[in-house]
């Protein structure tokens, strides 16, 4: 049985008051885990995905908003029965001190001061409240510096006033299944071994699986081949690496996750992400909101 929970350190620096992560993909990748700041995550298009919360595992429609307001409570999206290659995902994370002052304490603050505490065990809202609110979440990307943090306030006001919220996990943190106890294991394999040649073989033996029960598990658990998987898996590194070192070359980067020649990583970024990796460096900076 599993103990041990995947520990995500934020890029979010303690300078600033949030940070917001947009992206578009095929899959969830990440595993169940938990990290030191608190989260507001929207996805779309996933609809039949599996949201993992604390002692709650459900299956999402269309769209799906969760607020974590506790460190400490495991979560992850998973592929479940998705078949979707457009999955839409916002992400805000901000730091827990953020609203420990004791401004924060006055009457005005109430509702969100409220909802936090509802949200230390994750916080469903419902459709409708998704849809009030989206419009705010879509322009917070568009606004810099003083404007978006107000934009910011603004939105967890309004989550505030929501009627329609569900608390996801008020008990205890159920075991971790085999299939995700198993998943980790491939995902830290991989990380280990980014820079290196990874092939289905050597995964297979370090994981003790035939080669046929390798890909039907990952197939069933990512919706790829093992080579699609490996490929998504090392894109998406790079584009956590682009998102932080806005000034280290494209394939340096590309190269410490695992891609050697330069048209083969161009070649593939574009199969995932539709654009190349300068296009989406560009267009990430023009729309990141670190504040």
């Amino acid at each position: 049985m599993m103990t041990e929970i995947f520990r995500e350190k934020s890029p979010l620096s303690n300078k600033d008051s949030f940070i917001l992560f947009e992206r578009t993909k095929s899959s969830f990748t990440f595993p169940i885990h938990v990290h030191n700041v608190w989260e507001l995550n929207f996805v779309e298009h996933a609809a039949g995905a599996r949201r993992i919360v604390g002692n709650s595992e459900e299956t999402i429609g269309e769209k799906d908003l969760v607020l974590i307001t506790n460190t400490e409570l495991k979560h992850a999206w998973m592929n479940g029965s998705c078949k979707s290659n457009d999955i839409h995902e916002i992400t805000i994370q901000f730091h827990p001190s953020l609203f420990s002052s004791p401004a924060f304490q006055k009457r005005q603050f109430d509702s969100i001061m409220k909802m936090f505490a509802k949200a230390e065990h994750g916080l469903l809202f419902g459709q409708a409240e998704i849809n009030r609110i989206l419009p705010i979440l879509r322009m917070i990307s568009t606004e810099k510096g003083f404007y978006s943090v107000m934009k910011f306030f603004i939105l967890l006001h309004e989550l505030s006033l929501s009627e329609d919220i569900r608390v996801l996990s008020p008990n205890i943190y159920p075991a971790y299944t085999e299939s995700d106890y198993q998943m980790k294991k491939i995902l830290d394999y991989v990380s280990k071994n980014l820079s290196n040649t990874i092939t289905i073989n050597e995964l297979a033996q370090y994981m003790g699986m035939s080669l046929s029960t390798l890909s039907r598990f990952l197939k069933k658990n990512t919706n790829h081949n093992f080579t699609d998987f490996l490929q998504e898996y090392r894109i998406n590194s790079v584009i956590r690496e682009l998102n932080i070192n806005e000034k280290e070359s494209i394939m340096d980067i590309a190269s410490r996750c695992g891609f050697v020649s330069q048209s083969y990583f161009y070649k593939v970024f574009k199969k995932f992400k539709g654009t190349t990796p300068q296009e989406y460096r560009e267009s990430y900076q023009r729309m990141r909101v670190i504040i």
